[in-house]
């Protein structure tokens, strides 16, 4: 494994937060203890691949914006004590998860995906909507040439279409520009936004979206303190509230998806929330079912139970999910949240909260597992299906483990 390595000075200042000298969590640290890999074959849907440096992004932008000052991403509001990447993801070559070599040797290697969902953070919003839009377009042009177009012969990597809510035409525009290329699976908005995303006018970028059968997934992606609060009442102290409160935030986008009738207008939406809330969800969609009922008359567009919803058109990365862990009742707690055909693996590799695959739900059941791990991705990523892999207990133990 990659030991910790000096990140060059004239590399490290547009990357404050990930100085390796403040890196204290590891791989096998943060999975919680050392266990055999598994036997799965393996679809990790969040891998956060960034650029050596600004200027590697700056190759991508119109001239009007080469020289424009960009966004650091040191969540300088909540600085993470223990460092916002693993020991293992620093190299001499550039800042975590920048490098191919990094990434082939810990996602395909240590966590053993045999496809890698890559999604680059953007930094949120910011106060100028064109120069966000230029560093979406930007960053999608960097992903399809520094990282679909090259690729290992069984061609591992598909890519994020990155785009902004506060320009809604743009963002129409990059799904059309990228939306029929063979590696680009989904659309990446962030968490933050200042109008819950079932609004309407959001829903010219979920039409395109749907037009090239593409998932839209929902990612934290802030830091730059354009966006509102991290709770409904205002900022939390420390990162442990912000890190522990974030999950919850899926809700306000969720609801508003489901009661202003989107997934009624397009049904073959799917809506990804990729930091957390699954363990929240199904909670949630009680509720709602319970007060729908004597309010429908209220939301006539809206024709199913909110639960209904969150089955036919809703998934979840597994990261920042709690679990039952009780043996006698987890079957039936994963089977009530319909784990098999909502739970989607995502490692968010290379962050502090790196989630090993032996790690995600590992009480369940070997089908639940394999769906979680691999098949549920595969079907909503359109990626071609791995062949049936043997009885886990049959196989030989991996060399090493």
């Amino acid at each position: 494994m990659t030991t910790l390595g000096s990140v060059p000075s004239d590399r490290r200042v547009d990357f404050v937060a990930n100085d390796a000298h403040l890196a204290t969590v590891s791989m096998t640290e943060r999975s919680g203890r050392s266990r055999a890999a598994t036997t799965y074959e393996i679809v990790d849907a969040a891998v956060h691949v960034r650029p050596v440096d600004q200027a590697d992004l700056r190759r991508y932008l119109p001239a009007i914006w080469k020289h424009r000052r960009l966004p650091f991403g040191d969540r300088y509001y909540y600085p993470n004590v223990v460092g916002d990447s693993l020991i293992e993801s620093y190299g001499n070559e550039g800042p975590p998860a920048s490098t191919h070599r990094l990434v082939e040797e810990h996602v395909r290697g240590a966590v053993g995906a045999r496809h890698a969902i890559l999604h680059p953070y953007t930094y949120g919003l910011l106060p100028d909507e064109d120069l966000l839009a230029a560093i979406c377009s930007a960053t999608n042009a960097w992903l399809a040439e520094t990282w679909l177009e090259d690729q290992p012969s069984d061609r591992p990597y598909r890519g994020t279409i990155r785009v902004s809510p506060t320009s809604v035409s743009h963002a129409v525009a990059e799904i059309e520009k990228w939306g029929s290329h063979p590696d680009f699976v989904q659309v990446g908005v962030p968490m933050q936004s200042l109008q819950t995303y079932g609004k309407r006018v959001f829903w010219p970028i979920w039409e395109a979206a749907v037009a090239h059968d593409l998932p839209v997934t929902v990612l934290t992606d802030g830091e730059t303190g354009v966006e509102l609060a991290p709770t409904p009442v205002g900022y939390l102290r420390t990162f442990l509230g912000f890190s522990s409160y974030k999950p919850l935030n899926f809700i306000n986008h969720l609801a508003s998806f489901m009661v202003e009738g989107v997934f009624d207008h397009l049904p073959d939406l799917r809506v990804v929330f990729a930091d957390g809330g699954y363990d929240f969800a199904v909670a949630m969609s009680w509720r709602m079912d319970k007060d729908y009922r004597p309010m429908r008359a209220d939301m006539p567009w809206m024709t199913e139970l909110p639960s209904h919803y969150l089955a036919s058109n809703v998934r979840f990365v597994t990261s920042s999910t709690d679990r039952c862990t009780d043996p006698e009742i987890l079957g039936e707690w994963l089977a009530m949240g319909d784990a098999d055909q909502i739970l989607v693996y995502g490692s968010h590799y290379p962050e502090w909260d790196f989630l090993a695959p032996e790690e995600a739900i590992p009480e369940a059941d070997d089908a639940t597992r394999q769906r979680v791990l691999g098949g549920t991705a595969r079907e909503l990523f359109g990626l071609t299906p791995e062949p049936l892999t043997p009885d886990p207990e049959s196989r030989p133990a991996k060399e090493g483990s």
